[in-house]
């Protein structure tokens, strides 16, 4: 019983949507003496209603249009923001905008003085007002924010980042949660259930899961979205169908690609998605080999189940485009 509501929980918290009207802001030490990062997180529609984003016309988001649009983002967003130090403006190094899965990540360095940090986010004026800031993580979501601005409450005392390599709870909360809610995907759970249930037998299903399991965790600490996750998921699911035998190394496969999503963070945050991914992955795959071994004794229901995870891997890859388009 136990159990069963550790993944209840999981997978409502896997439900938890990124609302559209919601950006939002991070900030975290750089590199550098009294450099600090900012970093937003909006949908595609948010930012086209402070910028042009479409440079080449195709109607269609790619990560060179938002390249190519880098001075009409910053005339559009970050002019909209400015950040002071104890009453002294803050100078902004760099920016640079981020194409990600479902969403896009702003992000600019700013030069900052010692005392309290103010910003003022004046985007909010441009914006429908049902429109709000939360200062955390979309990994936090609504319920580990630390403050908010909306309507015509745009300027906010932000709280001075941690040191950097210090210890921060809630980007351990944050990242297990975002780990557990990354495994229980549509497309990441199709590709880790059609590798066991292809595999079928308990030894060399075990060893697979245990590859998946290694790799998600060390894969946690590395920069993410370096490989594509959603297309090797999807390669990895269609290949365990059609394989006689399942290579052990798409579960390998399966954990890196897991891993890629939003790795890479300081260390906290990056323990925590491991941990988080590791908690969901074991129970759901070992459940997914036992159905295996079952079907084993039916051949033809097999053949037919082995290619239900590819469906859902293309239904989650399709979601997730869909959250892209304009």
């Amino acid at each position: 019983m136990r159990t069963a509501c550790v993944l209840l929980l999981l997978v409502a918290s896997a439900a938890r949507a990124h609302d559209a009207d919601i950006i939002y802001a991070t900030l975290k030490h750089a590199d550098g003496p009294g450099v600090l990062e900012e970093l937003l997180t909006l949908t595609a529609p948010t930012l086209a209603m402070l910028a042009p984003l479409d440079a080449d016309g195709d109607g269609a988001l790619s990560q060179a249009d938002l390249d190519a649009k880098t001075k009409a983002l910053e005339a559009g967003v970050w002019d909209d923001l400015p950040l002071t130090a104890g009453g002294v403006a803050c100078a902004r190094v760099e920016t640079r905008a981020l194409l990600r899965e479902g969403f896009i990540e702003l992000d600019a360095k700013f030069r900052c003085g010692e005392g309290a940090l103010h910003q003022d986010f004046r985007i909010l004026r441009v914006l429908p007002p049902n429109y709000r800031v939360v200062l955390g993580s979309q990994l936090d979501g609504e319920g580990g924010a630390r403050g908010f601005a909306q309507g015509s409450l745009t300027a906010i005392n932000l709280p001075r980042p941690p040191a950097p390599g210090a210890w921060d709870a809630g980007q351990f909360s944050s990242g297990f949660d975002e780990g557990a809610r990354r495994v229980l995907s549509l497309d990441g759970l199709g590709a880790l259930a059609g590798v066991l249930l292809a595999i079928g037998a308990w030894r060399r299903g075990l060893l697979a899961l245990g590859l998946a399991a290694l790799s998600v965790v060390g894969s946690s600490f590395v920069a993410g979205q370096w490989l594509g996750p959603t297309a090797v998921l999807a390669l990895v699911a269609v290949g365990a169908a059609a394989s006689r035998d399942t290579p052990l190394v798409l579960g390998a496969l399966v954990g890196l690609a897991l891993g890629a999503r939003g790795g890479g963070g300081v260390w906290p945050l990056s323990l925590g998605l491991g941990l988080g991914s590791l908690v969901a992955m074991v129970p759901l795959g070992v459940c997914a080999l036992a159905v295996g071994v079952m079907l084993r004794r039916r051949p033809g229901v097999l053949r037919v189940a082995r290619w239900v995870p590819v469906v859902c891997v293309l239904v989650g890859a399709a979601l997730g485009a869909s959250r892209l388009s304009w």
